[in-house]
C-alpha cells in the first residue's frame, strides 16, 4: 500500500508516522539525542539521523512510500558543507547567544525592525547561533556552504538538496517576511553571505530525492501542524497548540497591507510571520507556561496527572467556577509580557483550597488564551478554533476553554499533529488528491462545544479577572 512520511524532530522526543488513505497507519516514537558540550546543548544529529534512516527502512518493508517531508523545531542551524555538516546545532533554547544579543540588540532593530522582521528581538533565534558559532571556533565562515535548520538538514541529508521553508526562515530573524527574501541589509552587517542561507520556498514544495523517494519540504513545528489542520480542515483557521508551552497561530491571507505593522499587535507582544503561499501570513502568540505551569501546581501538591487523587481534584472542579481566587503571571505572558520572572502567585488567601489552587490555574491558562484569539479576531475575522495537545484530553480544562472563548472548538483525536502536518505537507507535494480527499473522510474533527449558562458565567468572570489585573498592575 502508497504511504507517505511524516517526520517531526522535536525537543524531546522525535516521531515518525506512515499515512495512507485509511489514515495514520503507523507511529514511532524515538529519542531526539543531545549532548552538553562546555555547558552549552546541542543536538547529536548522527544518533538522530541513523535512527531516522533505520526507521524509514522498516517502513518501507511494509509500504511504498510515495513522498517524505520533515519538521522541526526552529531556531537551531546546522553548518554544513559537501553534504555533510560542520557541527551539530546548538538546541534552540540554550541560553548561550544571550550576551551576544544584548551587545548586537541595537544593530539588529535598526536593520531587522518588525515592519521587516514579524518579531521582537530575541535571543534564540538562528542569527545568533550562527554568530555565536563563528565567534567560538567550532565553524569557519569561509568553510560553510549552507546554514540550515534541523527540518531542511534532514532534507539535505536525504537529497543533497540545501533548502529552507519559509516558516524556518521566519524564525532566523533573517528574512524579510513581506519581500519574501533574506534581509540582505542584516546579513551584509554581520558578514553572512546571502548564497550561505540559500534558496526559500513554501512547505510542501518538492526538494529532491532519496532513492527513487520524493522528499517534500516542511518546517517550523508549530506551523507545520497548522499546515495539516488547514490542509484537513478546509478553511485558515485559528490553532492553539496547547502542550508545556502554548502557541496559538492565526492564517489567513493579506487583501491589503493590513498585516504591514510596524509595532506588535498586541500590548506584550505577537509574531507576523510567513505562512504556506504568497500574501499569506500567519499571527500568533505564545505563553512559556502553559502545561508546564499545571506540572508544577501538581508537584507542589505531590499529585502526578495520571494519578487517581488528580482526578479526584479534577473531578471536584468540574462545575464552573464563580470566582477567581488569586492572580497569576508569568514570565512572556500577554499580562506582564516581559516585565515579570518566572511564575508570579498573587493575593493567596491563607485558607486556600487545592480545588482553588488548580481552578485558578485553569482560568489563567483559558483567561490569557481569550485575549490572544480576540486579538487575531480583530485583525483576521472570527475565524473557526481548532486545539491541540494533551490537555485536549482534559474534559474539565476543555469546558473551562470553550465556555471562557464562547466558540465550539474543534480537534483531532491524536497527539501527533505536527508529524501529521508533515506527512500531509508530502501528500499535497506529490499532488495526490486521491489520498487527500481521503484524509479529510476518515481523519474527522470531534468539537467542544459550551452550555450557554457557561459562557455566561464566564463572560462575568473574565470581566472580573480583567479588572482584578488593572488593580495589580497599578501598583
Amino acid at each position: 500500500m502508497k504511504a507517505y512520511i511524516g517526520i517531526d524532530v522535536g525537543t524531546t522526543n522525535t516521531k515518525v508516522i506512515a499515512v495512507t488513505r485509511n489514515g495514520i497507519e503507523r507511529i514511532h516514537k524515538l529519542q531526539t539525542t543531545k549532548k552538553l558540550i562546555d555547558g552549552v546543548e546541542f543536538f547529536d544529529l548522527d544518533k538522530i539521523e541513523r535512527n531516522l534512516r533505520n526507521t524509514i527502512n522498516a517502513i518501507r518493508e511494509s509500504y511504498q512510500i510515495a513522498g517524505i517531508a520533515c519538521t522541526s523545531v526552529g531556531e537551531s542551524v546546522v553548518p554544513v558543507a559537501s553534504g555533510r555538516k560542520l557541527h551539530d546545532p546548538i538546541v534552540w533554547y540554550d541560553t548561550c547567544t544571550k550576551a551576544l544579543q544584548e551587545e548586537n540588540e541595537n544593530l539588529v532593530n535598526q536593520l531587522a525592525p518588525y515592519i521587516i522582521s514579524g518579531s521582537r528581538d530575541i535571543y534564540y533565534y538562528s542569527l545568533y547561533k550562527i554568530l555565536y558559532m563563528q565567534r567560538k571556533g567550532m565553524v569557519k565562515l569561509n568553510d560553510v556552504e549552507h546554514w540550515l535548520p534541523v527540518s531542511s538538514y534532514i532534507a539535505y541529508r536525504l537529497t543533497g538538496t540545501a533548502v529552507w521553508d519559509m516558516t524556518q526562515a521566519y524564525r532566523s530573524h533573517m528574512v524579510d517576511i513581506h519581500r519574501r527574501c533574506w534581509n540582505e541589509q542584516l546579513l551584509n552587517a554581520f558578514d553572512i553571505p546571502v548564497q550561505q542561507l540559500g534558496k526559500l520556498d513554501y512547505t510542501s514544495s518538492f526538494v529532491g530525492y532519496y532513492d527513487n523517494i520524493p522528499v517534500f519540504l516542511a518546517g517550523h513545528d508549530h506551523l507545520t501542524g497548522t499546515y495539516g489542520l488547514i490542509s484537513l480542515f478546509g478553511s485558515e483557521l485559528i490553532f492553539d497548540s496547547m502542550g508545556t508551552a502554548s502557541y496559538i497561530v492565526g492564517v489567513a491571507t493579506e487583501r491589503e497591507n493590513e498585516f504591514h505593522l510596524d509595532r506588535p499587535f498586541m500590548k506584550t507582544g505577537g509574531n507576523i510571520g510567513i505562512a504556506f503561499q504568497d500574501k499569506q501570513y500567519y499571527l500568533a502568540s505564545g505563553i512559556r507556561f502553559h502545561g508546564k505551569l499545571i506540572e508544577l501546581v501538581l508537584k507542589f501538591l505531590g499529585l502526578r496527572l495520571s494519578s487517581k487523587r488528580f482526578e479526584k481534584l479534577n473531578s471536584a472542579i468540574s462545575k464552573m467556577p464563580t470566582d477567581y481566587i488569586f492572580c497569576i503571571y508569568t514570565n512572556g505572558d500577554n499580562i506582564v509580557g516581559e516585565e515579570a520572572d518566572g511564575v508570579n502567585f498573587v493575593q493567596i488567601p491563607p485558607d486556600c483550597s487545592q480545588e482553588q489552587v488548580l481552578q485558578s490555574v485553569y482560568l489563567y491558562l483559558c483567561y490569557t488564551s481569550r485575549i490572544t484569539v480576540e486579538s487575531l479576531w480583530r485583525l483576521l475575522g472570527k475565524l473557526p478554533i481548532v486545539v491541540g495537545g494533551a490537555l485536549v484530553g482534559n474534559d474539565v480544562f476543555m469546558n473551562y476553554k470553550a465556555s471562557m472563548l464562547g466558540e465550539t472548538l474543534y480537534y483531532l483525536d491524536t497527539t501527533e499533529l505536527t508529524a501529521l502536518g508533515a506527512s500531509v505537507a508530502a501528500v499535497k507535494g506529490a499532488r495526490d488528491e486521491e489520498t487527500l480527499l481521503s484524509l479529510r473522510e476518515k481523519i474527522t474533527f470531534r468539537k467542544f462545544e459550551p452550555l450557554n449558562e457557561d459562557v455566561t458565567q464566564m463572560n462575568m468572570l473574565y470581566r472580573k479577572i480583567s479588572e482584578q489585573y488593572k488593580k495589580l498592575l497599578k501598583r
